[in-house]
């Protein structure tokens, strides 16, 4: 190779060398250049779409929103409050609803610039700067938003929050959002900020004053938890009204009722918030800040005052809480609030209360009762003509706090409703005497022992319907002791004596015989719970163990029972064919824009089988011909196919409650009358048992409904035998067919005799005749009937004389007893035609008849409303009926502290068993 060459080379690969680095870095920087420069046009791109696909979504979101002008703006923003209305089922207007936010407006100028100042630092502190809205807020709400983030570091301004509170509503949607945006930046164009500031300082919620009372504006909050002019707050007491707009009922100092919560902790905590706010955007100094944060306002909290309300009427105050209650309902469940949060969260539960009574009060909304005006009013107005004739107002003393005897007085009080049959429908009710006087709604709140209502709800309609009874089935009403594991042996009574005859389950309901109901439950409790059957018609308080561990269940030994119109609404399955449905009140809610956003909806529950409940009607259609009740519905102006049931429960001392209901196939109508704390009890007064005296109440009410609206009741009507029920004839001895029997020790003997017809059920008919043919019986009782087996074992008693009846039954007695003196009747006494006479006081307060065999043909038998073998049960001797053998005997009668109106579930007053028939 030339020299020449060989240096061409070196040079050129040289100059290559040099050439690649810048060559390659060269290539390196362009095309990174052009990647960077593709991103932003990328990007660019992109964001231009995704602006304007966001300003698309935007604009459909308010397309179909009406913007207002302005000056419908400002209106709307001082229209406080949509006024809600209740309504009869007539459509008449009960009354519009009262508010119970308390809202004074003052002007901005009559407001502590401490409040003002802090509620700009903590709800919107560039407040004096935006117009309307925080674009970087309503960014990071949005991207919280979209990323399901858990926590919500909030993006409304002092505008938009008016705008949610008084134009779009607290709806949880982007659309609401988009308008409020929209709105916000428009109000800023309308109003002033100083305009703004005031609007919404007297518009914004401020929890609670100290008379439990919801309210609204700094005016309120400063009056309602300090006790001064909005003027006049302080720095800290202005940063605690300041903090509870955010939570208002949680960080309220004060309970529905108006007393200081007992826990502060969060109130406080929203305070020391504020407060570093403030100094942290510089409307305080170090100092000042210092000196707040150390400074305990609760100090300043004022007391408990009470409420002076406008108090209206019962039907009002039921149409408010049944109604604020559907409306919680719906609340949760837009906002899929679960069962067990909900119950986990004791203010979780009471800010859906407080939300819904606040949209009721001020969202506009018509509510719809299923009360009828002019039957309501024309029982309301019996009970004013008559309250005085169910009792007198008793007097009684108490300890108070101090240990100082005291003495007060109680009125009598009664209760009642008139229900459909069919559809649950309250149509009518009674909550007291006297709603000036209480307004505590007894018919709905209180609870009460049911006494002998209970027997065919949760003995006899069981045992008919799995076949333990039939009507026709024998029961001995004898003494009986029954063994209580780890207990006292229980040896029941009858509020009579004990006849110590062997009766049919027909007459031991008609005539409400203690022991033989007992025998029955006793084997029926081996074989179900009836709490199963209770449930079913909607009686729910008394727990399950009380029906199978109490056998005083089985005649109303019940502490506290369910509230009248719940029992009047169990009975009422009997004339339903045995359906029962729940009782309601309210049928229809609409929101302001018309819209029902509840719709009652009926929903049946089969109790038991047609058949079963067409045999117990049919035992209930005898009360008030041969039973408990005679005399009652021959008072009626009008006829038709009425079925019955009293009850009475008390002490040994006295009588607390007293029942009565009846249905047609249309209604159930039934009654209570007692005092609301059982400290006295109710005793015979003008010259008429307690029952009676309600019976006779009763009574005036149906026929004044029935003056008011006759096809209401259903006269005439009658109820429907349903298939499969038949008549046969039975042994008037064993209820049982005749035939040959075999006996426990061989052998075996024919069995017949005199019968009589009953109605059975073609899944339970009549068999032959068995050894053990009669519930409840004892070895010996059998043993001896079968000694004397074929003889007639159903003469009449022999008539006692007119003594006066031993106090307490003797329980073991094996003298005969006329059926008259075998279950006496305070409350209604048997028939006589002779002149009344004066007796000694009887202490068996329980309504009784005559014994009768039933009546067939079921035909209504005229008896005189009154009788001169009444009991006249003194005030001294307290009246009173002979309690189940654990009844408290020894009950005090006078409380520790004076009874209140609501005082009606005696829970300051325990019985160990109420009193029955």
């Amino acid at each position: 190779m030339k020299r020449s060459e060989h240096k061409n080379k070196e040079k050129t690969e040289e100059t290559s060398s040099k050439r690649g680095f810048f060559y390659y870095f060269d290539i390196s920087y362009r095309v990174i250049k052009t990647l960077v420069v593709l991103f932003f046009v990328t990007l660019l791109i992109g964001g231009s779409l995704g602006t304007g696909a966001a300003i698309g979504y935007f604009a459909s979101l308010v397309d179909d929103s009406e913007i207002p002008e302005y000056s419908e703006m400002e209106s709307q923003i001082d229209d406080f409050v949509l006024k809600s209305t209740m309504y009869y089922a007539g459509g008449e207007v009960i009354s519009d609803v009262r508010s119970d936010l308390i809202r004074t407006s003052i002007d901005l100028d009559q407001m502590s610039s401490y409040v003002k100042d802090a509620i700009i630092a903590t709800e919107d502190e560039y407040f004096y700067e935006h117009n309307g809205i925080v674009p970087k807020a309503v960014a990071r709400a949005l991207v919280q938003d979209l990323t399901n983030s858990a926590s919500s570091s909030g993006g409304s301004t002092l505008t938009q929050q008016l705008i949610k509170q008084q134009l779009v509503g607290s709806e949880v949607s982007h659309s609401r959002k988009a308008n409020e945006i929209l709105l916000a930046m428009r109000l800023e164009n309308a109003l002033s900020k100083d305009d703004i500031l005031q609007s919404y300082l007297n518009i914004s919620p401020f929890g609670r004053n100290n008379k439990g009372q919801n309210i609204a504006g700094v005016q309120e909050a400063a009056r309602g938890i300090f006790g001064i002019p909005a003027s006049d707050l302080t720095l800290p007491q202005a940063a605690f009204i300041a903090g509870l707009p955010q939570s208002p009922i949680s960080y309220s100092p004060y309970t529905q009722t108006g007393d200081l919560k007992e826990d502060q902790t969060y109130g406080l905590r929203r305070l020391n918030e504020v407060l570093f706010r403030m100094f942290r955007e510089g409307y305080i100094t170090e100092d000042e800040y210092t000196e707040a944060i150390n400074y305990d306002v609760t100090q300043d909290f004022i007391q408990k005052e009470a409420s002076d309300g406008d108090d209206i009427s019962y039907v009002y105050d039921l149409a408010i809480k049944e109604s604020t209650k559907i409306l919680a309902q719906e609340f949760i469940k837009q906002d899929e609030v679960s069962a067990e949060t909900l119950a986990a969260d004791e203010n979780l539960r009471d800010e859906y209360k407080d939300r819904a009574e606040s949209a009721l009060r001020n969202g506009g909304y018509k509510v719809y009762t299923t009360i009828d005006r002019d039957v309501h009013q024309a029982v309301e107005q019996v009970v004013a003509e008559q309250v005085d004739t169910l009792g007198a107002e008793r007097t009684y003393t108490y300890v108070d706090a101090d240990d100082v005897t005291q003495t007060a007085t109680m009125p009598i009080q009664v209760s009642g409703s008139l229900i459909d049959n069919a559809t649950g429908k309250v149509l009518s009710f009674i909550g007291g005497r006297d709603y000036d006087s209480s307004v505590f709604n007894r018919a709905f709140e209180a609870d009460r022992s049911p006494g002998s209502i209970i027997k065919p709800l949760a003995t006899f309609g069981p045992a008919l319907d799995v076949g333990l009874i039939t009507p026709a089935t024998i029961i001995p009403d004898t003494p009986v002791i029954f063994p209580i594991p780890g207990s006292e042996d229980y040896e029941p009574t009858n509020a009579g004596p004990i006849t110590n005859r062997w009766m049919t389950a027909r007459e031991a309901l008609t005539i409400s015989q203690n022991i033989p109901t007992l025998k029955i439950y006793n084997e029926l409790i081996q074989r179900i719970n009836p709490v199963e059957y209770m449930n079913r018609m909607g009686i729910d308080e008394v727990p399950a163990d009380a029906y199978s561990q109490n056998l005083s269940t089985a005649i109303g030994g019940v502490g506290n029972g369910p509230a009248p119109v719940d029992l009047i609404s169990a009975f009422s399955s009997i004339a339903n064919n045995g359906k029962h449905v729940d009782p309601y009140v309210i049928e229809k809610i609409e929101d302001s824009s018309g819209e029902a956003i509840f719709q009652h909806q009926t929903e049946e529950t089969q109790v038991w089988s047609p058949q079963t409940n067409y045999l117990l009607l049919d035992i209930l259609r005898d009360v008030h011909t041969d039973g408990t009740a005679r005399g009652t519905i021959s008072q009626l102006n009008f006829d038709s196919d009425w079925i019955s049931k009293t009850g009475t429960s008390g002490t040994s001392d006295k009588v607390d409650d007293i029942w009565y209901i009846g249905s047609t196939p249309r209604i159930t109508f039934g009654t209570w009358i007692g005092y609301d704390n059982k400290v006295v009890g109710l005793i015979d007064e003008f010259g008429q048992s307690a029952s009676l005296r309600n019976r006779n109440f009763w009574a005036k009410v149906v026929n004044r409904v029935y003056e008011t609206r006759p096809e209401l009741l259903g006269a005439g009507e009658l109820y429907a035998q349903p298939e499969n029920i038949v008549q046969q004839s039975v042994l008037s001895q064993t209820g049982m067919l005749p035939g040959t029997v075999e006996l426990p020790g061989g052998g075996s003997r024919s069995i017949s005799g005199e019968t009589f017809n009953e109605y059975f059920n073609t899944a339970h008919l009549p068999q032959t005749t068995t050894y053990d043919f009669a519930i409840g019986a004892t070895d010996e009782e059998l043993s001896e009937f079968w000694g004397s087996a074929g003889s007639d074992n159903t003469e009449d008693d022999t008539n006692n004389s007119d003594e006066d009846e031993d106090p307490s039954p003797a329980p073991n007695t094996n003298e005969s007893v006329s059926p008259e003196e075998a279950v006496p009747d305070p409350q209604e006494p048997p028939e006589t035609t002779e002149p009344e006479q004066e007796v000694e006081p009887d202490p068996e307060p329980e309504e009784n008849t005559e014994v009768e065999e039933p009546n067939e043909d079921n035909e209504e038998t005229t008896i005189p409303e009154e009788s001169e073998e009444e009991p006249d049960n003194s005030d001294e001797s307290n009246g009173g009926t002979a309690p189940p053998e654990d009844s408290d005997e020894d009950e005090e009668e006078t409380p520790e502290d004076p009874p209140s109106d609501e005082d009606s579930s005696d829970e300051d007053n325990p019985t160990d068993e109420p009193e029955t028939e």
